[in-house]
């Protein structure tokens, strides 16, 4: 009984100093619905997010993106299609997120694209 009790003590303690820490933290986004579906379209598009950073850097090797975001999406056509435009901003960083360069890139899904998501063009903002 004397060896449980200090057991219970540190498993209880332990419980509340992941709870507190969880309420501390500093990135509380509301889980609303055009938070979701942004970052459900940024998580779509990244591979051409890094087909444009392998074109400009010859390599996307050790390069990532943080403060990504969607400008603009569009749809092509007439609003009943699956064809749209969507354009996308994120700046890319290396090592400990030492930034780098401001990428503006415009994806696009349509039929010349077979409806896939196809890289059209990108911006750099130094």
């Amino acid at each position: 009984m004397k060896k449980l009790i200090p057991l219970v003590v540190f498993i209880i303690s332990i419980l509340v100093m992941t709870v507190s820490a969880q309420e501390d933290s500093p990135t509380r986004t509301p889980a609303t619905r055009e938070n979701i579906l942004e970052d459900a379209v940024i998580d779509l598009l990244q591979p051409q997010m890094y087909s444009a950073v392998e074109n400009y850097y010859g390599t996307a090797k050790e390069i990532g993106f943080m403060c990504q975001r969607v400008i603009e999406i569009k749809k092509l056509e007439h609003p009943g299609s699956w064809m749209f435009e969507v354009k996308l901003e994120g700046l890319t960083f290396t090592g400990a997120h030492n930034p780098m360069d401001t990428f503006t890139v415009t994806v696009k899904s349509d039929d010349t694209t077979e409806g896939k998501w196809v890289l059209q063009d990108y911006e750099i903002k130094i």
